[in-house]
């Protein structure tokens, strides 16, 4: 299955829709063609009745690749950042909590960009890669054009345990190391639905 957040709604793609709740505010096709994408992508934005869309069909990932043809995409890279206490790192961006990340830059590979844009934004270093995690993607709507960005993300730890410095020339007016009450209460309440779904 592949998701694709628009705000804090969501476009799914699966060959299977058993799982969903049929009586919620959803609105589920049985086919696709890429004509329809601005009509999908235009009534998870205005329309406060509907919640996500299912489109279900039998190569979700054939016709989700399809579906990337229609937009521009922008490609990020980040990560859950961990230190020696098990906290994880967190950006206060534009009122709402994030995880730091950014835009790949040409030539770059993603597990440099994620370093690369975790110790501009954060200040941190001695950064290492444990694994991936999943892709998220998200669609967005700058100067008139809709942008679908697709982030990929990495589980990072580090025993750095310096000063935090917000790179305040993106917006990022906070940075915090946050223990799992403390993401709890601050962040699930006010971040993206991105970031909810990738916390888990």
């Amino acid at each position: 299955m592949y998701k694709v957040f628009v705000n804090e709604k969501v476009i799914y793609f699966t060959n299977n829709a058993e799982n969903f709740n049929q009586f919620s505010k959803g609105l589920t096709l049985s086919f696709f063609y890429s004509t329809i994408t601005p009509f999908i992508v235009d009534l998870l934005f205005d329309d406060d009745q509907i919640d996500y869309v299912i489109i279900v069909v039998d190569e979700p990932e054939k016709v989700f690749n399809e579906f990337k043809t229609c937009f521009k995409v922008i490609k990020a890279a980040g990560g859950i950042v961990s230190n020696d206490k098990d906290e994880k790192l967190f950006i206060y961006r534009l009122d709402k909590w994030d995880l730091p990340k950014g835009k790949i830059e040409v030539g770059e590979n993603v597990e440099t960009a994620a370093l690369r844009e975790i110790e501009e934004e954060c200040g941190v270093n001695g950064l290492t890669i444990n694994k991936p995690l999943e892709d998220t993607f998200h669609i967005y709507k700058l100067n008139k054009e809709t942008i679908l960005k697709q982030t990929y993300w990495f589980d990072i730890s580090t025993t750095y345990s310096g000063e935090l410095v917000p790179q305040l020339e993106e917006g990022i007016t906070k940075v915090e190391w946050l223990s799992t009450n403390k993401i709890s209460d601050k962040v699930l309440k006010n971040t993206y639905a991105s970031i909810r779904e990738l916390l888990g």
